[in-house]
């Protein structure tokens, strides 16, 4: 083999490596779970508060308990999407169609929103479940309606509130409705795998040492 073959193909397989473990830091590994599926037509009632809950796509989830009038959705997947997270939502006098739920988390950003369409003028407690111990504050929040021709922004106190234990309480809208999120965090990950708490290190270190390693084969190969 020659150097003006071998160069290129070394080259192509760091760049085929260092996307799988980048890929790998920023999705970690879950462990298989056993899941349920449901479809649109599937209804979590509410009896007590006269309230519902249904998803406007089919997915599935490990559990979903009703707690208190709280609906807890484990492991929740929508439209055969990879897992998206947990999700707690109650609905008093009122009825959720949820479209959408896309948590986010990239470099210890925990971020998320839920969109959804309520009908009844009741509440809605939203919990996004950030994995995050700490007290969130409202400026990190954001729940948004159509309006005009574009998006309302309401602020905390017009027909939203805070919780404490980071649970969005909606009260008094109907129509399409947007909670998020959008912050930076350290999640508490004293019960992971040692692997998954040092995962940045070990990415990096195994992404220099593969560059280090085409670098003196490329290197060898041009002086021989």
């Amino acid at each position: 083999m020659n150097v003006t073959t071998s160069k290129p193909a070394l080259i192509g397989l760091a760049a085929a490596i260092l996307p799988l473990l980048l890929f790998s830091l920023f999705y970690p590994l879950v462990e298989a779970q056993d899941s349920t599926a449901f479809t649109t037509q599937d209804r979590f009632n509410i009896p007590e508060f006269h309230g519902s809950i249904r998803f406007a796509l089919n997915g599935s989830y490990s559990s979903a308990t009703l707690e208190n009038g709280t609906w807890n959705f484990n492991d929740l997947s929508l439209n055969g999407s990879q897992i998206l997270g947990n999700l707690t939502v109650s609905a008093n006098n009122s009825d959720l169609l949820i479209w959408s739920f896309r948590p986010f988390n990239f470099l210890g950003s925990r971020s998320a929103q839920l969109r959804y369409n309520v009908q009844g003028e009741g509440t809605q407690t939203v919990n996004l479940c950030l994995n995050t111990t700490q007290p969130t504050n409202a400026i990190e929040w954001t729940v948004t309606v159509p309006g005009g021709p574009g998006t309302i922004f309401l602020a905390e106190g017009d027909h939203w509130s805070l919780l404490p234990d980071n649970s969005v309480v909606v009260s008094g809208l109907t129509g399409n409705v947007s909670v998020s999120h959008y912050g930076f965090s350290v999640p508490n990950d004293s019960g992971l795998p040692f692997f998954q708490r040092h995962s940045l290190i070990f990415v990096t270190a195994v992404l220099l040492a593969v560059i280090v390693a085409v670098a003196l084969v490329i290197n060898f190969k041009v002086r021989n």
